[in-house]
C-alpha cells in the first residue's frame, strides 16, 4: 500500500484487484485495431481494468 500525507489528511490506496469492461464501450468510436495495440482483449471483447480504491481519512 502507498500513502500520501498532507497536513493531517492521510490517502491510501489499496488493492482493488482487476476487472473486465467492454473495449468497445470504453473507447467509444476509436477502432478496435488502434486500442489492442495497448490494451488486448479477451473472447468476450473484455479488457483488463485495475479498481484502485482510495481511502481518505
Amino acid at each position: 500500500m502507498e500513502k500520501l500525507t498532507i497536513g493531517q489528511a492521510t490517502m491510501t490506496w489499496l488493492n482493488g484487484g482487476i476487472t473486465h469492461l467492454d473495449g468497445g464501450a470504453m473507447f467509444g468510436v476509436v477502432p478496435k485495431p488502434l486500442w489492442t495495440k495497448k490494451y488486448p482483449c479477451n473472447e468476450h471483447n473484455q479488457i483488463p481494468l485495475r479498481t484502485d480504491p482510495i481511502l481518505y481519512c
